[in-house]
């Protein structure tokens, strides 16, 4: 194996450049994995991280990654080398998954089946641990091993969104009822998950009004905000209000430092970086470290439903030039021009690897 490896960078400030450079090929900690990627995912959360990194800071902002594994820590005893996986990166710590070979935990690896593609894995790991701890561990919906079905309503805003996709795959699982979504130009993707039991089109108006009937007099207590925009969190506050009351689990801070949530409509957020105990601000220590022991079990549950039929992992788009292409798909994400699929970068198609 080569002792050194190709890493692409990107700042966001003064503008959007990327850089690629020589670096040595990072060595697994003693309760970590090397993967050698064969694909790297994109999220919303890579350009924001870039754009507030530190003035002249460059970041490989990837976290999504799928692959073989090269080799693992001291203390790891699932993995070995060969194996195919997917995996969650840590946020913002070296070994990234912008680059020929990634660090990751291994408790945030997990296996994939082999009717899964590298670059299906690829788009898995952030988003589908995000929907599944705001579902289970923010919300306390019961999990799909929970038997039978439950008369618990539940909102997801932004159903074409991979992590609004992912959450409607699980609620169907759950077997929660009635499952009601929110999209927009992604409306005939979300209509072949076959898992809401109501798709409302925001573009159509009246959405608080659709929610509603759509309830049937039934209270609304639980929603995901997928979006978590100054577009969302004023409808689905007029719809909790409207509905006696209930909480809303969001993705981002809420900006508008005017807004004020009334009283029966509860807050809360969620950040990823808990499914390896990075304790946020907003959650205990305990919260974290018990969403650090409920993403070890969850994400090998997922290779059981991938396995099984049971999940559908988010359509992909391969950018052009692999890794090279990654600075567009920034840009795009930003831009808000991606519904509806999942931008992913195969390590081959890179110029010059």
């Amino acid at each position: 194996m080569s002792k050194t490896m190709d890493e692409f960078l990107f700042y966001g400030d003064p503008k959007w450049t990327s850089i690629r450079h020589k670096v040595a090929i990072p060595e697994p900690g003693p309760k970590e994995v090397l993967i050698k990627n064969v694909a790297a995912g994109l999220n919303p959360k890579d350009w924001k991280f870039t754009e507030d990194a530190e003035e002249h800071e460059a970041l490989n902002a990837g976290d999504d990654v799928a692959g073989i594994i090269e080799s693992v820590g001291s203390q790891v005893f699932e993995y070995k080398a060969g194996d195919r996986v997917a995996a969650f990166h840590r946020i913002g710590e070296p070994g990234g998954g912008y680059a020929e070979y990634t660090i990751a935990p291994a408790s945030t690896t997990f296996r994939l089946p082999p009717n899964v593609s590298f670059e299906e894995g690829a788009g898995l790991p952030l988003a589908g641990m995000t929907a599944a701890i705001q579902l289970y561990q923010a919300l306390q919906l019961p999990l799909p091993t929970v038997p039978g079905p439950k008369d618990i309503p539940v909102l997801i805003y932004g159903g074409a969104s991979a992590v609004g996709a992912y959450a409607l795959q699980f609620a169907k699982l759950s077997q929660l009822r009635p499952i009601i979504t929110v999209a927009g130009s992604g409306m005939e993707y979300v209509r072949s998950l076959d898992a809401a039991t109501h798709i409302i089109d925001h573009r159509e108006g009246n959405v608080a009004e659709q929610v509603l009937k759509a309830l049937d007099g039934k209270k609304l207590a639980h929603v995901i905000d997928a979006v978590s925009s100054k577009a969302s969190y004023p409808i689905i506050t007029d719809i909790l209000v409207a509905s006696g009351g209930g909480e809303i689990n969001m993705l981002d801070p809420v900006s508008d430092e005017d807004w004020k949530w009334p009283e029966g409509v509860r807050y809360s957020m969620t950040f990823v970086g808990s499914a390896y105990g990075r304790k946020p601000p907003w959650i205990t220590q305990e919260r974290a470290a018990a969403d650090a022991e409920f993403a070890y079990f969850f994400y090998r549950y997922m290779t059981y439903l991938l396995a099984e039929g049971k999940l559908k992992p988010h359509p992909v788009e391969l950018l052009p030039s692999g890794l090279d292409g990654v600075l567009q798909g920034l840009q795009d994400l930003q831009a808000h021009r991606v519904s509806a699929k999942k931008l992913v970068a195969r390590i081959a198609d890179t110029p010059g690897l």
